[in-house]
């Protein structure tokens, strides 16, 4: 079967009939959920420098997919690092937040998952990334309730200017 007929079976087996608006409605689900199939992360060159300063990339708007209910959650991330003799373009930072965000996961992994390769590129001596999503598995079922979500991953030493930058 292919999974826009897996799709077309599970709709009929949860008792949707055969709605004429929903006639499509199984090659687009398939169409969609090929679009969360998991991506290589950007290839970039990181550039030598002498900074120290903090580097702050703020509120990158994204969206992802709770790999629970393949219900969508969305909000902004926020990215601070200090250097520690290598950068990378700023524009490399969406890039990122896009390939991990696509792909159904929990946001806690979509978190950890963006310090571990920004440790792994530019290896800063710190870095720390805030996530602030809407939850639709938690507004539209369970909980039934909306509310912002926010987690944090912190990677290599502890640096309260960073800190106090995501708050």
């Amino acid at each position: 079967m292919t999974p826009e007929e897996h799709i077309a079976a599970a709709l009929a087996g949860l008792g949707f009939p055969d709605d004429p608006e929903m006639a499509h409605t199984p090659e687009l689900v398939a169409g969609f959920l090929r679009e969360f199939l998991p991506q290589r992360p950007p290839i970039t060159s990181t550039l030598p420098t002498r900074a120290t300063d903090p580097v702050l990339i703020a509120r990158l708007p994204y969206h992802s997919l709770c790999a629970h209910h393949l219900l969508p959650f969305f909000g902004e991330c926020t990215i601070a690092y200090r250097p520690s003799g290598q950068l990378v373009g700023l524009g490399w930072f969406p890039k990122l937040l896009r390939c991990f965000a696509r792909r159904p996961q929990l946001q806690e992994r979509l978190c950890a998952s963006l310090a571990d390769a920004v440790m792994a590129t530019i290896d800063p001596s710190a870095v720390g990334i805030k996530l602030t999503a809407r939850q639709m598995c938690v507004e539209m079922r369970g909980a039934c309730s909306p509310g912002h979500f926010e987690v944090q991953a912190w990677r290599g030493e502890a640096d309260p200017v960073l800190e106090r930058l995501l708050r």
